[in-house]
């Protein structure tokens, strides 16, 4: 059973609450892939738009703009919550369900603030994966009941307290908009006329800064916080 945390998002009217959900799925994972669009193809009030690789989720809400983007990961992707982020930050209004196999809380909070809505287990039921789309779609949150109360923590922090535009020096958000873009410190230094100590030094200012444990956790709050787009 999914639990659904809707106080902390604007209250939908009754009369919305049986429109159909438009729905884009990312996951790098081919079987993955199947499986998700064998269980939500043709599921009552929800159109599926398209499944694709993370790579291809920007472009594809782009093409689309649904009402929710529905990103898998596992704990063995490299950058689970790059695509939420920069959905997020390009489409503010788009709602973000994440089905992950990961429960600690340091992932669900990177979760939170790259701008994830709904969080579901990899091991969620079918029925559980289809109500949850349509919850998200009505701008509720669905959580499954094994991550709620580290997630209802999540969402009682404000993700934008611990830095601002104004905390952050103008070559630190040099360095984080290079981040964005997956550059390396080497290729960093090289763009800025920096050593790769230099930079290093500057990555983990981000990183206290921006209370990320990494580098794409960086990323992501910047994305979140508006410091990069």
């Amino acid at each position: 059973m999914v639990t659904p945390i809707g106080a902390d998002k604007p209250t939908v009217a009754a009369d919305q609450r049986q429109r159909v959900a438009t729905l884009v799925v990312a996951d790098d994972r081919p079987i993955v892939r199947a499986g998700l669009a064998a269980v939500l193809t043709d599921a009552d009030r929800i159109e599926l738009e398209q499944v694709c690789s993370c790579d291809e989720a920007v472009p594809a809400v782009e093409r689309h703009l649904p009402s929710v983007l529905l990103v898998s990961v596992s704990g063995t992707d490299s950058d689970p919550f790059r695509v939420v982020a920069t959905t997020k930050a390009l489409h503010p209004a788009l709602s973000i369900m994440v089905l992950t196999d990961a429960t600690s809380v340091v992932d669900l909070r990177e979760g939170v603030a790259a701008g994830a809505d709904s969080f579901l287990l990899s091991t969620s039921t079918p029925d559980e994966i289809r109500d949850a789309v349509l919850a998200t779609a009505r701008g509720e949150r669905a959580v499954s009941p094994a991550v709620a109360m580290q997630l209802a923590t999540a969402w009682h922090d404000d993700p934008r307290a611990a830095a601002s535009p104004s905390s952050l020096t103008p070559r630190e958000l040099e360095v984080v908009t290079l981040l964005a873009d997956g550059l390396t410190n080497e290729t960093i230094g090289q763009r800025l006329g920096l050593s790769s100590r230099t930079v290093k030094t500057h990555v983990q200012n981000l990183l206290t800064k921006l209370d990320a444990r990494d580098r794409t956790g960086a990323v992501a709050r910047a994305f979140r916080l508006g410091l990069i787009r």
